[in-house]
């Protein structure tokens, strides 16, 4: 996948997030590793109500492919609230199969 192409699944997901449609992020994960519920709870412990990143922020997205899983790369979403970029973060598996993108939620990092 093209840096652009793991930018634009990145924004879907935060889009996801920001939006609260939790269960539509589950089954775009196919629910590896976190469910609905688990999501919405990570997101409520953050505290504040989540908003998109500035669009220049996008460029700083950390793309890191992943060790001996080729086409596979991890990447590190960072939060935002009205107040500004949180501590908090969102962490992604995202590689291919039969041409189309899978996504994988490990974690959502709330600190």
């Amino acid at each position: 996948m093209s840096p652009n192409e793991l930018s634009l699944v990145a924004k879907h997901v935060m889009k996801l997030l920001v939006e609260r449609r939790f269960d539509e992020l589950e089954t775009a994960t196919n629910g590896k590793r976190l469910s609905a519920d688990d999501i919405e709870g990570a997101v409520d412990d953050i505290g504040g109500k989540l908003v998109m990143p500035p669009e220049p922020s996008w460029k700083d997205l950390r793309i890191t492919p992943v060790r001996n899983w080729q086409g596979a790369f991890a990447l590190v979403l960072q939060l935002w609230t009205a107040n500004g970029r949180t501590p908090h973060s969102v962490e992604l598996t995202v590689h291919t199969k039969n041409g189309e993108p899978v996504i994988e939620l490990d974690d959502i990092i709330v600190q």
